[in-house]
């Protein structure tokens, strides 16, 4: 009997969620950033093997601050975990269960996977044993050292999250990655540019609208987008003088859509002022909803 599972990835920011996630998957779902929050909310990827399907959920991270962004991700969070059959808590070497976090891993009420991510950066791997310890105190005991940039040990983590989940035939057809559409790619490719060629302040203050994708037979795919941020004076910074910055943004921008879509885009970037906007409850709800549900109503 094939196996199925739904698979929360959660862990603190920046510690690699989403280049696991791209990594088991074979191709970029997820935007990848050095960057702290460069995931703002769940992003559903399918990985079908013969052993059967695993159905991953990449989430935000685990974050106490306020505002009606990190509310929101919050929010993505909890709706992971409670439509998860497995949890995989990442974190990084270095990385201490603190109070906030032995408190997440008693209220996980599922089975449970801990990934110590970015081994490749350890020289001897028993430096971590301390670390070990600290983490099965807390009543962890399948435990994976990983690095999910190289490759290293992602398979026996992915033979655990197997062994752990329970038989059922699987919820999507097996050459399907994702249920998002492409707009949403086109939205975090974009996205992921921002986080490269901007500097501290401006990455987070952008969100990206697809307001419109069209596919275009003999034509390149049309995609327009609009980048909101939250000042005026940010405005110009993402433009650059004459208009180089975004003109070097979008060059990168259409080329990550390309390799995703396979196909040739014409890539139209407008930039507006939303005051504010990761502070507006209404406009983060609009902003970033999820794109589909996990499952059809079939």
């Amino acid at each position: 009997m094939p196996k199925s599972a739904f698979v929360a990835i959660v862990g603190p920011p920046n510690v690699g969620k989403s280049t696991l996630l791209n990594s088991y998957l074979g191709m970029k779902l997820s935007a990848v950033s050095r960057r702290a929050q460069t995931t703002s909310q769940n992003i559903l990827g399918i990985l079908t093997t013969k052993e059967g399907q695993l159905v991953f959920l990449d989430t935000p991270g685990l974050v106490e601050r306020k505002g009606a962004v990190y509310e929101f991700m919050r929010t993505e969070i909890t709706t992971a975990l409670e439509d998860a059959d497995l949890v995989l808590l990442m974190v990084e070497p270095g990385y201490e269960p603190g109070e906030n976090l032995a408190l997440f891993i008693r209220s996980v009420k599922k089975s449970l996977i801990l990934a110590i991510n970015k081994v490749d950066n350890v020289g001897d791997k028993n430096l971590l044993l301390p670390l070990i310890e600290r983490y099965k105190d807390l009543g962890l005991s399948d435990i994976h050292l990983i690095s999910a940039l190289t490759g290293d040990g992602l398979a026996a983590l992915l033979a655990n999250l197997f062994e752990l989940a329970p038989e059922g035939e699987a919820y999507y057809p097996e050459d399907q990655p994702t249920t998002f559409p492409m707009r949403f790619f086109a939205a975090e490719a974009i996205r992921e540019a921002v986080f490269e060629l901007y500097g501290e302040e401006i990455p987070h203050s952008v969100f990206v609208e697809i307001e419109e994708y069209r596919e275009q037979n003999r034509k390149k795919d049309l995609v327009r987008a609009v980048l909101y941020v939250e000042r005026e004076s940010q405005k110009p910074i993402v433009l650059g003088r004459g208009g180089e910055a975004i003109k070097r943004l979008g060059t990168r921008a259409r080329k990550k859509i390309e390799l995703l879509s396979g196909r040739p885009i014409f890539l139209q970037l407008h930039v507006k002022v939303a005051k504010n906007w990761r502070k507006d409850e209404a406009f983060v709800r609009r902003a970033m909803r999820p794109p589909e549900k996990y499952l059809s109503e079939d």
